[in-house]
């Protein structure tokens, strides 16, 4: 590039002599060379603006191949941070809290990902007078020997209306629905979260995170409480892999195992208590009603009894919180679930199911992860009745969709302007739908009806036309 240069200054310098020839030859004018130079300038700033473009361009490039890469370890982590904020002490700050919270729970990210959340919070107006106010609030609420459940009724009472701190507020309302569940627990269980909870800081962003995570590791607590736990706050909305969904499912596998091996144990001691009950009846049918010995039993026999009826109220509770099948709920109205056979499914609402096509490790292949986000807008068209239309030949129940079902399910979803490169978010579904719903026929038009009338349906065919729905698609995203 250099070389260009010097050699667009060159031939200026050349032009510009020209000045001094102007006694010489009274053909050219002093205007006509300063055209000249003038024109030369352009050329080169034009030059100039393209190379840049090349070098900006290629640099955009290595930028965006950079944050696709995983960041798996300290040495990755660091040198994310030695690229993107050198010297930047606040920047490391976020960076290795969230990659410390994010590797707790075994998750993978990304450059991409990395650099979104620093800059999220690097531009966030929390006030730390606010955070400073709220943990003298709760320290003094302490000191007048509030209950954690009135402190945190307090803290969202006054300061639900804040913004800045919306996602304490939400934890502190998780807080509150957890405290709720472990009442219902028996009193070991019930005393054993009160303890995890009440070593919360409730000024931490991820604090409850932290908290459903000790309770994961906990050993005080049964696999059906914990099971039960990660059900009712959607432990499952955070997962963006197959390989993660994977995991989880093979821990509702791990605690449904731990679950029926209670119930075991539970049960061979009924079987004993029942022995030992059937024992002491027996022997007091011999004893007479003075014989001094016929209390002590009678008392042994009165334990028994109670500690019988214990025992079969746990094995009842555990009885009906055994998983029906090894499944949890991914996004709502939509579970993942792991077959008998081995094999990995999605079902909808709990009564369709869409097999992945290999169940192979790693499963977080281009297949799985598009059959599995082939379900949203699947279940969204289902409820449309617009589903055969669509997908034809429409999907069988149970089955494994094929490669042009789920080429045309990522084409629907790309072409509404959301990401499938990962299992689509909460959000992501929100925004499918919200673009799917306006698909609803209207003048009382049936679905093939309101598809010929927008063009997008083949008549002759009977089918449908995937490059003028996809194309009417665009129109709806950019509309």
């Amino acid at each position: 590039m250099s070389e260009k240069f010097s050699a667009m200054r060159n031939s200026a310098d050349h032009l510009g002599s020209a000045d001094s020839l102007e006694d010489n030859q009274n053909t050219t004018t002093k205007e006509q060379i300063n055209n000249k130079v003038k024109q030369l300038n352009n050329q080169r700033k034009a030059h100039y603006q393209m190379d840049q473009s090349d070098h900006q361009k290629a640099d955009d490039d290595l930028e965006r191949e950079l944050l696709e890469i995983e960041i798996s370890d300290e040495n990755d982590l660091q040198n994310f941070l030695d690229i993107n904020y050198p010297n930047n002490i606040k920047a490391k700050e976020i960076a290795q809290e969230y990659y410390k919270r994010q590797n707790e729970f075994g998750v993978s990210i990304t450059g991409k990902e990395l650099l979104a959340k620093i800059n999220l919070k690097l531009s966030e107006n929390r006030s730390i007078s606010t955070e400073q106010q709220i943990k003298t609030y709760n320290e003094e609420l302490s000191q007048q020997g509030k209950s954690q459940t009135e402190i945190l009724s307090l803290l969202i009472l006054k300061y639900q209306g804040n913004e800045s701190v919306s996602k304490w507020v939400e934890n502190w309302r998780n807080f509150l629905r957890l405290h709720q569940l472990a009442e219902t627990k028996p009193p070991s269980e019930h005393k054993a979260i009160e303890k995890i909870m009440s070593s919360a800081d409730f000024t931490d962003e991820f604090a409850f995170q932290n908290t459903l995570s000790q309770i994961s590791r906990s050993t005080e607590l049964s696999a059906q409480t914990k099971l039960e736990i990660s059900r009712e706050f959607n432990v499952g909305s955070d997962i963006d892999f197959v390989d993660d969904m994977d995991y989880q499912l093979k821990l509702v596998k791990k605690h449904t195992k731990a679950i029926e091996r209670e119930i075991d144990t539970k049960s061979i001691q009924k079987e004993s208590l029942n022995s030992e009950i059937q024992d002491l009846e027996n022997e007091l049918d011999t004893l007479s009603t003075d014989d001094p010995k016929r209390k002590e039993l009678e008392e042994q026999l009165e334990q028994k009894k109670e500690h019988l009826e214990q025992t079969e109220d746990e094995i009842d509770r555990l009885e009906k919180g055994k998983p029906k099948d090894t499944s949890f709920q991914l996004r709502e109205g939509i579970k993942a679930k792991l077959n008998p056979d081995g094999s990995r499914s999605i079902v909808i609402d709990d009564e369709f199911s869409l097999k992945l096509p290999s169940h192979r490790l790693p499963l977080t292949t281009t297949r799985n992860l598009r059959a599995i986000n082939l379900a949203f807008p699947y279940k969204i068209l289902k409820e449309l009745h617009l589903e055969d239309i669509i997908f034809s030949p429409n999907i069988e129940n149970g089955t494994v969709p094929n490669k042009s079902q789920r080429d045309l399910a990522h084409s629907i979803i790309r072409s509404l302007g959301i990401d499938d490169t990962r299992i689509l978010s909460e959000e992501d579904i929100k925004s499918l739908k919200k673009s799917l719903i306006k698909l609803k026929p209207t003048g009382g038009k049936s679905g093939k009806e309101y598809f010929i009338s927008l063009g997008v349906f083949d008549v002759d065919s009977q089918s449908l036309n995937q490059y003028r729905f996809l194309n009417f698609l665009k129109s709806i995203n950019k509309g």
